[in-house]
């Protein structure tokens, strides 16, 4: 019984994920990775503003594997990974853009 509610929560939780805007997810991860709620949402519209839909997959995607190091070097290899050149460059411009608000 036990086993069927913790997998039945994990389904719900799995499902609610898969609803959440990759601008949403973006700026939860942010949130996660330590920033204030208020500099991760002006991130996450920056970014939106920037990429397509893709894009922001991949950013969320990334900032989540490096969230998810549970080390120096699988910290460094998560912030390596980034495989998109159009959102490593936005991110970096949000990050510009959002210091200065």
């Amino acid at each position: 019984m036990m086993m069927k509610s913790i997998l039945l929560i994990a389904a719900l939780a799995l499902a609610a994920c898969a609803t959440v805007s990759p601008r949403m997810r973006i700026e939860n991860r942010f949130v996660e990775f330590g920033l204030s709620e208020e500099k991760a949402k002006c991130m996450g519209n920056e970014l939106d503003d920037r990429l397509s839909r893709s894009d922001l997959q991949d950013v969320a995607d990334f900032v989540g594997n490096i969230n998810a190091a549970s080390s120096p070097g699988e910290g460094l290899d998560a912030l390596l990974s980034i495989d998109n050149a159009r959102a490593a460059g936005a991110i970096a411009r949000a990050s510009i853009a959002c210091a200065f608000r």
